[in-house]
C-alpha cells in the first residue's frame, strides 16, 4: 500500500531540540528534510568501522564474544594489521621479482666484488637481454655469457670504466642472494604473525557490528540536527519535514510531552516527496521485487501484490515443469533449515522461493511435465492435465468441423476416422519412433495451446495495466476494446481456431464479426478520447496501437522459453537413455542441472521484464525517493 505523505514544519524551543530529535529516531516515522546541496559523506570514523567488519568477514566465522575493550580501539588495530599484512605482501612480492632478476647470476658477496673491484681497477657490471633482441645484436667481446632465463640471456662485463651496450638492461645488484632469501623468510613470519593476531579479532564481529549501528544512530541524529534553522537569537528552532497520513496520531502522541508545534505546509515545485510504501506479508514480498527495478512515484499506485502475482504465474509458465519445481521447493526448505541468517529480507526470499516453487509445481502437473517427462496419454492418468483437455476439445472441435486441420490429420493417420472420440481419435493418432511412442497431433494441438495462453495473459496483464490508470488516461478503456478485438478478429487472418471457437464459447464467423466491431470501435473510443482529454495533441495515442501490439506480441517470450525448457530436458533424457545406465546416468543429471540453472534465469529475467518493461509501460510512473526517516538501526 502507497500511503500519501504530508509536509509538516516543526518549532519550538532550542532547549528541547536533542530530546525532540532522539525520541523522533526513536519512534522512525519522521523524515527531516535536507537543505544540503552537497552530496552526504559517511563521516571516516564510520568508513573505519565497515573496512574493519569487511576484513574480520573474510575470515571463517567463530564464536563470538564480548569485550569490554572499546570498539574503536578494536577498530584501529584490526585496520593496523591489515595495513600491516598488505604492507609485508607488497613487500614480498618487490623481493621475489629481485630475487628472480638476480638469481641466474648466481649467490656471491656484494662486499667481495666490491674489493675485488678496487684490487683489480676494474668495474664489475651486470646486464641482461631478451634473446628475442639477442639475435639481433651483435654482442660486444667484453660480454661474459653466464645463464638464461626466463626467455633472457645474463651477462657479466668487465671494464676499466662503465659501460652502456645497445639493446642491454643493466642489472644493479645491491644484496646477496642468500642475504634476500634470508629477508622473505623474515617478512614472511612477520606476516604469519600479523593474520594470527588478526584472526584474534574475529570473535568481536558482532560486537563491532552492534556498535557501528550505535555509530550510525549517532551519526544520523547529528545530521538531522544540523538541519534545523534557528530565530531569535537562537532560542527558537524550526525545520521541515514529512510525516505519512497515517502516522499524524503518533505525531499528536510524541509532541505532547514536548513545547513544540507542527504545522502543514504545501509542496513546492522544486520537492523530491518520498514514497511511503507499507506493506505485509505477500505484498512486503512484491515490494521487494518492486524495488529492484524502480522506486514508484509519489503518484503512483503500489504495485507490490500486481507484480508478485504475475511474476509467479510467468516464472511458472516459463519452467513448465513439476520436477523442477520440486527441486525448486526442496532448496527453500534447505535454506530455510540449514541457512541461519536473521535478516528479514532473506526470510522473505525464502518465502518467494516457496512461492514461485509451488506455482511450478502447479502449472507442470496442469502441462503434464515431470523432469521433461510427459505422461503417457490415454492411460487414465492424466486427471488433472488441463492442456490434455483443451487438446481433446480442440480435437472434437475439428471433428465436428471435418475441417483442413481434420483432413491433414486423417491423410497422415487413416485409422481415425473410425472414431469421433476426440481421446481416442489423438490416440490413434500416433507413431513409434526409437521405440517411443509419439503422439504428433496431440504435441501440435498442446503447442497451439500454450502458444494462445501465452498471447491470452499478454492481452489480461497489459488490459489490468492500462486500465489501474483509466482516470489519468481516458483512452486507456479504447485500447482495452481494441485488444480484444483484435484477439477475436486476428485469427480469421491465418484462419486459427482459438479457445473461443473449440470451446464452444463464440463460433468462428460471429466471434470474428465481434472482434471487427470491437478492433475498430476501440481504436475510435481511444481517439475520441484522446482528443477530449489531450486536445489536438491526442492524435498521437493513435501510436499506441504499434506499441500495444508489439507488447502483447512480446509474450510470446513465456512459450518459447517454456519450449526451449522443454525440449532441453526431452534432449538429455534421450541422450541418457541411448549411453546407458552409467554413463546415462550422468549426462541425465548434468544435463538436468544446466536446464535447472538455465530455466531460472529465464524465468526470473523475464518474468520481471514482462513485469518491469510491459507493464509498467501503461501504470508506472517511477523514479522515486523512498521515505527515509530518522530512525534507530538495529
Amino acid at each position: 500500500m502507497l500511503v500519501k505523505v504530508k509536509k509538516i514544519i516543526f518549532y519550538g524551543i532550542k532547549d528541547q531540540l536533542d530530546s525532540f530529535f532522539k525520541s523522533v529516531q526513536e519512534e522512525g516515522f519522521i523524515e527531516f528534510i535536507s537543505r544540503r546541496k552537497k552530496i552526504y559523506k559517511l563521516p571516516d570514523e564510520l568508513k573505519s568501522y565497515l573496512s574493519a567488519i569487511k576484513i574480520l568477514k573474510q575470515f571463517p566465522r567463530v564464536k563470538q564474544a564480548d569485550e569490554i575493550l572499546p570498539s574503536k580501539i578494536i577498530v584501529n588495530q584490526i585496520l593496523e594489521l591489515n595495513n600491516a599484512i598488505q604492507k609485508y605482501e607488497e613487500e614480498k612480492r618487490i623481493l621475489k621479482l629481485e630475487i628472480s632478476i638476480i638469481s641466474p647470476f648466481g649467490n656471491f658477496s656484494v662486499e667481495d666484488v666490491l674489493r675485488l673491484e678496487k684490487e683489480i681497477h676494474r668495474v664489475v657490471q651486470f646486464f641482461t637481454i631478451k634473446r628475442t633482441k639477442k639475435d639481433k645484436t651483435k654482442l660486444s667481446d667484453d660480454l661474459i655469457y653466464i645463464a638464461s632465463a626466463f626467455d633472457l640471456d645474463y651477462f657479466i662485463a668487465i671494464n676499466k670504466e662503465r659501460k652502456t651496450y645497445p639493446n642491454m638492461i643493466e642489472v644493479v645488484i645491491q644484496d646477496s642472494l642468500d642475504f634476500l632469501k634470508e629477508k622473505e623468510i623474515l617478512i614472511d613470519k612477520k606476516n604469519s604473525k600479523a593474520h594470527t593476531d588478526l584472526l584474534s579479532f574475529c570473535k568481536y564481529l558482532e560486537y563491532l557490528t552492534k556498535d557501528l549501528s550505535k555509530e550510525f544512530n549517532i551519526s544520523n541524529l547529528n545530521l538531522a540536527k544540523s538541519e534545523a534553522f534557528f530565530e531569535l537569537d537562537r532560542s527558537i528552532f524550526y525545520i521541515e519535514g514529512y510525516v505519512p497520513k497515517n502516522k499524524m496520531l503518533q505525531l499528536e502522541i510524541l509532541l505532547k510531552s514536548f513545547s513544540i508545534n507542527y504545522a502543514e505546509i504545501t509542496f513546492e515545485k522544486n520537492d523530491k516527496i518520498p514514497t511511503y510504501l507499507e506493506n505485509k506479508n505477500l505484498s512486503k514480498i512484491g515490494e521487494d521485487l518492486v524495488n529492484i527495478y524502480d522506486i514508484p512515484a509519489y503518484t503512483d499506485k503500489d504495485p507490490s501484490l500486481w507484480v508478485l502475482i504475475f511474476f509467479a504465474i510467468f516464472f511458472a509458465v516459463i519452467i513448465s515443469d513439476a520436477g523442477y519445481g520440486f527441486v525448486y521447493l526442496l532448496i527453500g526448505v534447505l535454506m530455510h533449515r540449514f541457512v541461519k541468517i536473521k535478516s528479514y529480507v532473506f526470510q522473505r526470499f525464502i518465502k518467494l522461493t516457496y512461492i514461485l516453487s509451488i506455482s511450478t509445481i502447479i502449472w507442470g502437473i496442469l502441462t503434464g511435465t515431470f523432469f521433461g517427462i510427459g505422461f503417457d496419454y490415454g492411460k487414465n492418468n492424466e486427471k488433472f492435465i488441463l492442456i490434455n483437455y483443451f487438446a481433446e476439445k480442440k480435437a472434437a472441435y475439428h471433428i465436428k468441423q471435418k475441417d483442413d486441420v481434420y483432413k491433414e490429420i486423417v491423410e497422415n493417420y487413416p485409422i481415425v476416422q473410425k472414431t469421433s472420440n476426440p481421446k481416442e481419435f489423438l490416440s490413434l493418432a500416433s507413431k513409434v519412433d526409437n521405440n517411443i511412442k509419439i503422439y504428433e497431433p496431440l504435441e501440435d494441438f498442446k503447442k497451439n495451446v500454450l502458444l494462445e495462453f501465452s498471447l491470452f495473459i499478454g492481452l489480461i496483464h497489459i488490459s489490468f495495466s492500462l486500465l489501474r490508470y483509466f482516470f489519468r488516461n481516458f483512452p486507456s478503456i479504447g485500447w482495452v476494446i481494441f485488444m480484444i478485438g483484435g484477439y477475436l478478429y486476428f485469427p480469421s487472418i491465418v484462419d486459427a481456431t482459438s479457445f473461443i471457437h473449440f470451446l464452444n464459447i463464440l463460433q468462428k464467423p460471429l466471434a470474428f464479426q465481434i472482434g471487427e466491431i470491437l478492433l475498430f470501435s476501440g481504436l475510435s473510443i481511444a481517439l475520441i478520447l484522446a482528443l477530449i482529454q489531450k486536445k489536438l495533441k491526442g492524435f498521437i495515442d493513435l501510436t499506441n496501437m504499434i506499441q500495444i501490439f508489439a507488447d502483447v506480441l512480446s509474450y510470446l517470450r513465456l512459450y518459447a522459453l517454456a519450449l526451449a525448457g522443454m525440449i532441453m530436458a526431452e534432449t538429455f533424457n534421450n541422450l541418457g537413455l541411448k549411453f546407458g545406465i552409467g554413463i546415462g546416468f550422468i549426462i541425465i543429471i548434468f544435463g538436468h542441472i544446466i536446464n535447472l540453472i538455465l530455466c531460472v534465469m529465464g524465468g526470473v529475467i523475464h518474468g520481471l521484464r514482462l513485469n518491469f518493461i510491459e507493464w509498467y509501460h501503461y501504470c508506472f510512473e517511477g523514479d522515486g525517493k523512498l521515505f527515509n526517516p530518522l530512525k534507530l538501526f538495529k
